[in-house]
């Protein structure tokens, strides 16, 4: 592999057809959630392709429990924000310090501890060329959302996976039995997608420290609204422990389509980041306004883990009575064993214009993966399930 001047890294190392290719499959991968020796497309049982976006968009009034998004939309003061101010002057460059002040100061950071990218995925992108360009491996559970370990493949990179525990839990003992002087990143999304399953941060304060000198901790966030005991991993960034902990506006905020995301970390892990970063390029206007009235707004926020915690007890219980077994997990999404292989079904409910996910991609075919909708979606999911299964 070779690497020039300070940005010493590259997307298409071997040059961009082949590259091109093997860079394609790591995105691929990694918006599966899924590593790269498990890349494929999800088939029925006749072997077809199973998309999770239909062809020419989703059918007028389709359930959509499949991307794990906020069933509530975004806050209407961000919508109210965008309308009045983002898209006057997108003809300009932002000013970005104004929105990392802002959230500097929700976690009670200095301000050069927060970067912004376009969404959360920007730094589990960036994070494996920074620090895995110079050899070692990354450790991460398996399953789990796999855009680290797709884009560690895809440099040449060794990516250890480490099964979960009974019910999709992250394995500590094993992630920690797992790590070697070689390890240059350990990556965790608390809670796991696509298990839901929550680690207390103590557990994760255990990890942090079993890693060897010179070794980042990428803590994926993105669901931080359901942590156990509402604890983050930024307080371990605080007492300087090498921990990038990764946020996303996409899920209790509702504003996935217009891609925000931020990292927290101490200037150590900072610094090795910025040598590949995009700076604060991937931000658009629109987001940059509607962002601030999105955090000032922290009943829609409320609003929305209420509605996932009815969603989750109204989901699992129909699913429970059906014979079903779904995970015990807190998150706005969870697994449940169907006791046959998901595939077909998930097809039929497609056809229903009910749209979830089967658990083929994470090695688990017999499996759903449902994301908690609102109770109307909830209940249309129930009711078609219960026909078809």
């Amino acid at each position: 592999m070779e690497f020039r001047g300070d940005r010493s890294w590259s997307c298409y190392p071997a040059g961009t057809a082949s590259a091109r290719r093997a860079f394609l499959q790591a995105l691929a991968a990694a918006a599966a959630g899924v590593s790269i020796s498990r890349l494929g497309f999800a088939q029925d049982g006749a072997g077809e392709p199973l998309p999770d976006f239909p062809v020419g968009g989703f059918p007028k009034g389709a359930v959509r429990l499949n991307f794990n998004e906020n069933p509530l939309g975004p806050s209407p003061k961000a919508i109210a924000a965008v309308l009045e101010n983002g898209l006057r002057e997108s003809n300009r460059y932002n000013l970005i310090d104004p929105l990392i002040e802002r959230i500097a100061r929700r976690h009670d950071v200095e301000k050069k501890s927060v970067l912004v990218g376009c969404g959360s995925t920007e730094f589990l992108q960036f994070a494996p060329w920074a620090f895995l360009k110079d050899g070692g491996n990354i450790v991460l559970p398996a399953p789990t959302y796999g855009w680290c370990g797709g884009v560690a493949r895809s440099m040449g990179r060794e990516a250890v996976e480490v099964p979960l525990g009974p019910e999709g839990t992250l394995d500590v003992p094993a992630l920690k039995k797992a790590i070697t002087r070689d390890t240059r990143m350990l990556y965790i999304a608390n809670p796991n997608n696509p298990t839901g399953a929550g680690l207390p941060l103590d557990e994760v304060a255990s990890l942090a420290e079993a890693l060897p000198e010179g070794a980042m901790f990428l803590v994926d966030e993105a669901y931080n609204d359901f942590l156990p005991e509402g604890k983050t991993a930024i307080d371990l960034v605080k007492k300087g422990a090498p921990v990038l902990v990764a946020r996303t506006f996409s899920k209790g905020f509702g504003l996935a389509g217009l891609r925000l995301g931020y990292a927290i970390g101490p200037d150590a892990v900072l610094d090795t980041l910025k040598n590949v970063w995009w700076g604060d390029l991937g931000v658009n206007t629109a987001v940059h306004v509607a962002a601030p009235a999105a955090l000032d707004d922290t009943e829609h926020v409320a609003r929305y883990v209420r509605t996932i915690d009815a969603g989750l007890e109204q989901l699992k219980s129909g699913l429970v009575k059906k014979g079903f077994k779904p995970y015990p997990h807190r998150a706005p999404f969870f697994m449940v064993d169907v006791g046959k292989t998901a595939r077909p079904l998930v097809r039929s409910l497609q056809e229903k214009n009910v749209y979830v996910r089967d658990g083929s991609a994470w090695d688990m075919p017999t499996f759903l993966r449902v994301s908690v909708g609102t109770a109307e979606e909830n209940e249309s999911f129930l009711r078609t399930l219960h026909e078809l299964a």
